[in-house]
């Protein structure tokens, strides 16, 4: 473990955590370094503080009061220098992100195979059934409303794992087979929770080493949930059709799982406490406060059980945070509205968003109708439940195996190549009156729609200001999952009227609107931070 002489910053940390500054105090030169607790945005990261008195001498000339120069932080072990975590701890912490995405895949792809069956337990029709994705939708927005305040407050470990058991609350009102309005509130729960979880993961995988790799692994991880869930309701439809919701307690034993593995393995720790407080545009640090080494280079300090975690090699020039110095502290005095105002002012985040909210709803949409398209369309039995596992193992695979060609094409590139193939192929699933064409074709689908949310995800780190990427990611995945509950519910309304056989043209119409919104998304950072 590092010296603290080698590295002012960790001493300026702990002088001023032992001797609090007011306003007027910092502008005298005997302090040479400002807190080192950031504000927090919507995911918890901001970029390194200040380093030399200048700063401080800018940040005493705003008219801002001592609480508001102060982190937001509810609680005090929030605030306080955390070791760095080891490297058996850097796995468990990885494990956890996992498993919120597997949680997230197993909960999105269950509603396709289970839908016919609960539309006859509740003998409801094509558009009642679907106001269960409307009240996910109401959820999955309030999330992404108070995502930006909930980790302002509470941080990374204590939000994800709040999200984590909301979810599994939402289970518990849906395992027992209660009435249908009961039934339709639960979703609210799950919507939030996911919401919540998905936002703060997302932008901590953003921050790992080879963050784009780990960014497609991520939402394999997604995609495998969302495989291996319809096996298992499947099995409920055919060995227990009168109490399908007995499935819903499966997905409460891993919620329960998800929450515990959260709670244990980050301790409540924020994001910074996590990996470390981040330099402007996205750079990282070496000399942080108590995080995962993970976006940092060279050897870390304070390392958790003396054990030091794998780092990127490349060398960093420290030098960089001071040439940032006006940034930096006009940065520290930003609350979490006025982040999110600036947020909102950012064209580029708002068509990536939408975007993001489009393409999402596309995915679970297929996944939650094409069950009930194979049987109502194609004349197919209960084992049509499969096709949704066969279109989820194609996602989980495109986001793996495309890498390379996606790192050869370019990113934004990338994007229009697959939205081409997928569009061909939903003309082919609309004119192929066959149940084995239909499957392979939803599986390829599955294979050229699933490395999109990745490589949006890694855009905004390429695009955005590094101290907007947290809150930018948290609002793109939130209203990502808005769109996952809103546009399922759209094509039940009107498959009421017209038939299911309109998600095919319908899906159709969103992939051309999602590649024209991203025409509109620039290929180099256009914002100034």
């Amino acid at each position: 473990m590092a010296s603290s002489t080698n590295h002012p910053d960790l001493a300026s940390m702990s002088e001023k955590t032992s001797r609090p500054t007011t306003p007027h105090s910092t502008q005298s030169t005997h302090q040479p370094h400002p807190s080192p607790l950031p504000h927090r945005t919507a995911s918890g990261t901001e970029p390194i503080e200040p380093t030399v008195a200048t700063g401080l001498s800018m940040i005493a000339s705003q008219e801002r009061s001592h609480h508001e120069e102060e982190s937001h932080l509810a609680f005090a072990f929030l605030r306080k220098e955390r070791p760095l975590p080891g490297k058996n701890l850097y796995y468990c912490m990885l494990f956890g992100l996992f498993l919120v995405m597997f949680l997230a895949g197993w909960n999105d792809a269950s509603q396709g195979p289970l839908l016919p069956s609960l539309q006859d337990y509740y003998h409801v029709d094509y558009l009642i059934i679907a106001i269960i994705w409307l009240a996910n939708f109401v959820g999955f927005l309030s999330a992404g409303i108070t995502n930006v305040h909930i980790m302002d407050r509470l941080g990374f470990g204590i939000a994800a794992t709040i999200g984590a058991l909301s979810q599994g609350f939402g289970y518990v009102l849906m395992c027992w087979g209660g009435p249908y309005p009961l039934f339709v509130c639960a979703y609210l729960f799950v919507g939030f929770g996911l919401g919540l979880q998905d936002a703060q993961v997302n932008s901590l995988t953003s921050r790992l080493p080879d963050a784009s790799t780990k960014m497609f692994l991520m939402h394999a991880v997604y995609g495998l949930g969302a495989t291996v869930s319809p096996f298992v309701s499947t099995a409920f439809v055919q060995h227990e059709p009168t109490h399908v919701y007995y499935y819903f307690a499966v997905s409460l034993a891993l919620a329960i799982l998800t929450a515990l593995v959260l709670a244990l393995v980050f301790r409540g720790r924020t994001e910074d406490q996590v990996v470390g407080k981040r330099l402007p545009d996205g750079e990282s640090s070496t000399e942080v406060q108590g995080g995962v080494p993970m976006t940092t280079t060279g050897t870390s300090v304070g390392v958790e059980s003396g054990v030091v975690t794998p780092l990127e090699k490349e060398p960093r020039r420290q030098q960089q945070q001071q040439q940032r110095l006006p940034d930096e502290a006009r940065e520290k005095l930003e609350g979490s509205g006025n982040k999110m105002k600036r947020i909102m002012r950012t064209p580029a985040i708002h068509f990536m968003a939408f975007y993001i909210m489009i393409y999402v709803g596309v995915e679970v949409t297929i996944g939650g109708w094409v069950t009930s398209f194979i049987v109502d369309e194609r004349g197919g039995d209960s084992n049509s439940g499969y096709v949704t596992t066969g279109y989820f193992a194609g996602l989980t695979l495109g986001r793996v195996v495309p890498i390379p060609v996606t790192k050869l094409l370019g990113q934004h590139n990338a994007i229009y190549v697959y939205s081409a193939i997928a569009f061909a192929l939903e003309f082919v699933v609309w004119f192929t009156n066959s149940i084995p064409g239909n499957a392979v074709a939803f599986a390829f689908i599955g294979f050229f729609l699933g490395p999109m949310y990745p490589i949006v995800m890694m855009v905004v780190t390429e695009i955005i200001p590094g101290e907007l990427q947290a809150g930018s990611i948290g609002w793109i995945a939130s209203l990502g999952q808005a769109g996952s509950a809103m546009m399922p519910f759209i094509t039940g309304a009107i498959s009421d009227r017209y038939g299911v056989w309109i998600l095919q043209p319908l899906i159709i119409a969103f992939l051309v609107a999602d590649v024209a919104l991203w025409a509109l998304v620039p290929r180099h950072r256009r914002v100034t931070a």
